[in-house]
């Protein structure tokens, strides 16, 4: 017994450098509920004075201890209520108001009025309810402004609200969204650079999955060579430090420079609106707004200058003018054109605890992400090994998961430091912290969340197909059409029942070495995407020869694509979208993301 405790002095130095994060590193918050609620449990421990059966007035309060409306239930029912109405209900009791002063509640009170009254948010509170003031109170002033009544504008001054807390108020419910947004970060995703670079150093060998870590290279020591044959050809992540560093990363600390030659947002927030809400606003909502812009880099050319020049001079594997020795081709899908391909370009800025929930990226793509002011925290599962919490159609249509970053945390965490001592090596999740500079690699169909750990973040995506995954872009075209997204929703986009045909016509062109061995493939070469009993309906290359048999295709192709464009099918009805993914990938109005 005394041998088997005995551990050797390497493995326990091993194992103290391994430090994992636990789940009570993020349920140490530093603040308290602001309006005083207490998880259910709680009650059993507090005073006689307060227990449920107490008919004081400083009795318990809790839906659940009359069994009559659940929270959840009477959240659904405020959400129903207009700005006016909610702010009555609030004053009944001491339960309303702690309910009613729920984030997301006035958040989409004041994203409904923008919609509806066609308002931009130029002014934000410290929470959403006083931005609902503010926008609420502006457009009074306006109205009064035009009536000429400008002395009515002291009516309507403005005093920030103030929490108060309440006693006696036992929720689950509303403490759990607590938790989830406001859950702590846990010190060691904060560490510093140089300490990030030098555990990670020993892991750039691709061979070493041991460690829970993303491989991490020096963008002086990364060669396309390397690049292409240890990381995209494996379909293995990769973060490459200093990639991102230039001119973005110095001028767009400062937020006047990008306040100053910044176009509209989408949304209906003007930047400084945006940039205030992620620094200023106290008590943000369990899934705050992460602004995803596909438009910034066509309608600001500076924005784009600041960074694309330099970025794609040091990393030639990602420049869509490169062609590396013959052999990089990247990025195929340009081949298309800017406007005719789906987005594959963002912009995207949030604040810290934002980001987004597990997710594979469209359409079968590779992905590099460029981080420019913030850190941030993946986690990457590999392609077929769905992680805890998140069930996947088989088709891959539908994902069943938690709604928010910190909902996955609290309630899957445990189970996810589990999988590294459970699953097998090839099967086991990566995490890694990208910091200001870095560019993170994530290959097609793998799963990620990303976690935003500071105040402001800032960095920039792009989505593309190479030679390493265009077989599974262009089966994912024909078999998966109507999973197909970021083209149903811009006119000039080629949509999604054509653009598999297009793709081939213009690489056949263009590329025709490269087309010919994706043509040649038979089967998936990735595991997110398994075929089970749907088999290939039309073979790659079937389309494109009945192109160059019948001549006149290509102007029925033109009337086709002319009512696709106007959501119509060939016999003149709109078209029934029967996808999840086609569902939500028209978006008119906001381009934010709420996961």
């Amino acid at each position: 017994m005394r041998q088997q405790e005995q551990e050797p002095s390497s493995k326990k130095k091993k194992r103290k450098n391994q430090k994992r994060v636990r789940l009570v590193d993020f349920t140490c918050i530093e603040e308290p509920h602001p309006y005083g609620v207490l998880p259910g449990g709680n009650r059993f421990f507090g005073s006689s004075s307060s227990s449920p059966s107490s008919s004081s007035s400083s009795s318990s309060v809790s839906s659940t201890n009359n069994n009559t409306l659940s929270d959840n239930l009477w959240q659904q029912i405020i959400s129903f209520c207009d700005g006016s109405t909610t702010g009555r209900l609030i004053q009944v009791n001491r339960y309303l108001y702690v309910i009613g002063h729920q984030p997301e509640l006035w958040r989409d009170l004041v994203l409904r009025k923008c919609q509806s009254e066609k308002l931009t948010i130029s002014n934000v509170g410290p929470s959403w309810k006083d931005t609902y003031v503010l926008l609420t109170t502006s457009t009074l002033n306006d109205d009064d402004h035009n009536n000429n009544n400008n002395n009515n504008n002291n009516k309507y001054k403005y005093i920030p609200h103030q929490p108060i807390r309440m006693t006696g108020i036992y929720s689950d419910d509303i403490y759990r969204s607590h938790l989830c947004r406001s859950f702590a970060l846990p010190s060691v995703w904060l560490q510093q650079q140089q300490q990030q670079q030098t555990q990670t150093q020993t892991t750039t060998n691709n061979n070493n999955n041991n460690n829970k870590e993303v491989d991490t290279v020096d963008v002086d020591d990364m060669t396309s060579q390397q690049f292409f044959t240890q990381y995209e050809e494996r379909n293995r992540p990769v973060v490459i430090k200093g990639a991102a560093n230039g001119k973005a990363s110095e001028k767009w600390k400062n937020w006047n420079y990008l306040m100053n030659n910044s176009a509209p947002l989408p949304g209906n927030f003007t930047l400084e609106a945006y940039h205030d809400y992620t620094q200023d606003t106290n008590y943000l909502e369990e899934s705050p707004l992460y602004l995803f812009d596909r438009n910034a880099f066509t309608t600001n050319k500076e924005w784009e200058n600041d960074f694309f020049p330099e970025f794609h001079r040091k990393c030639s594997y990602w420049d869509p003018s490169s062609n590396t020795n013959g052999k990089c081709g990247h990025d195929l899908l340009q081949h298309l054109g800017n406007d005719k391909r789906p987005d594959h370009t963002w912009l995207i800025v949030g604040p810290k605890r934002s980001g987004s929930v597990f997710h594979i990226d469209p359409n079968a793509t590779h992905a590099w992400n460029a981080c420019i002011t913030g850190r941030k925290r993946w986690i990457l599962y590999p392609p077929g090994q769905p992680p805890p919490g998140v069930f996947p159609s088989a088709d891959m249509d539908e994902v069943a998961l938690p709604l928010s970053v910190g909902e996955w945390i609290i309630q899957y965490w445990t189970e996810h430091i589990e999988q590294y001592r459970t699953r097998p090596v090839d099967q086991r999740p990566l995490e890694c912290t990208t910091h200001p500079g870095d560019v993170v690699f994530v290959p097609h169909g793998w799963w990620h969340s990303v976690i935003n750990l500071d105040d402001s973040n800032i960095a920039i995506t792009h989505n593309y197909a190479s030679p390493s995954n265009l077989g599974n872009v262009l089966r994912f075209f024909v078999d998966k059409q109507d999973q197909i997204s970021g083209c149903r929703d811009r006119k000039e986009s080629i949509k999604p029942e054509y653009i598999h045909d297009e793709l081939v016509k213009v690489l056949k062109i263009k590329e025709p070495k490269h087309l010919e061995k994706a043509l040649q493939q038979t089967g998936w070469t990735c595991r997110a995407w398994d075929e089970g009993d749907n088999k290939i309906k039309v073979k790659l290359s079937t389309r494109q020869q009945q192109d160059d048999e019948n001549e006149n295709e290509d102007n029925i192709n033109k009337k086709r694509r002319t009512s696709a464009m106007n959501g119509e099918r060939d016999d003149g009805k709109k078209q029934e979208l029967t996808s999840v993914m086609s569902k939500t990938d028209t978006v008119s109005t906001f381009s934010f993301s709420f996961l």
